[in-house]
């Protein structure tokens, strides 16, 4: 490759040094002349394309990340959820600080509080490794990145209870009651 400076004479009689492009360290280089400098700022600027309105792809991003935040927003867990409650008892179980050790008896201690909280155990398990994981990577164990991710854990089962509601075995009872009372009346008048 060549590496020559050649020097130019300008019509104002000015000479300037020009480099080729594998000149090692810039050698010879010099700064365009200010009124080049400006006549290519001036090209450059007319053939730059107007601001346009944003590409319906852009538009379309905005959106989803507009959503996508709203949904965050709408599953934000509350502080009585039982997988928020059995993540604040797993944080405070954690020993040894980043490295989040969680001994087999704390374990097994926390996965029988959360089946008394309606947890399945794979779900246990999953809010234990949720916790774990945001302090190994020197985050609060109970912060924004935990917070974010146990509405992904499945919610603790509720269970129905089987057969009629409350209401209707209230009013049977009542029936029953009225029934027995008219007996007991007619038996003691006759």
């Amino acid at each position: 490759m060549c590496n020559s400076v050649h020097t130019m004479m300008d019509s104002a009689g000015t000479s300037h040094s020009l480099r080729l492009v594998g000149n090692p360290r810039g050698a010879g280089a010099t700064a365009l002349p200010q009124r080049n400098a400006a006549r290519a700022v001036a090209t450059l600027a007319s053939a730059a394309p107007a601001v346009e309105r944003p590409s319906e792809a852009a538009r379309r991003a905005a959106r989803e990340l507009e959503v996508a935040r709203a949904n965050r927003q709408a599953a934000a867990i509350d502080a009585v959820d039982a997988r928020w409650v059995l993540a604040c008892r797993v944080a405070a179980s954690l020993e040894g600080g980043r490295a989040a050790i969680l001994r087999p008896e704390s374990r097994d201690r926390l996965l029988n509080q959360a089946s008394r909280l309606g947890l399945r155990q794979f779900d246990a398990n999953l809010i234990i490794a949720i916790v774990q994981d945001s302090a190994r990577c020197g985050e609060e164990p109970l912060g924004l990145a935990t917070a974010e991710r146990l509405p992904l854990v499945r919610s603790a089962h509720t269970p129905t209870p089987t057969g009629l509601p409350i209401a209707a075995r209230f009013g049977i009872a009542m029936m029953v009651g009225v029934v027995l009372a008219a007996t007991l009346i007619r038996w003691v008048l006759s």
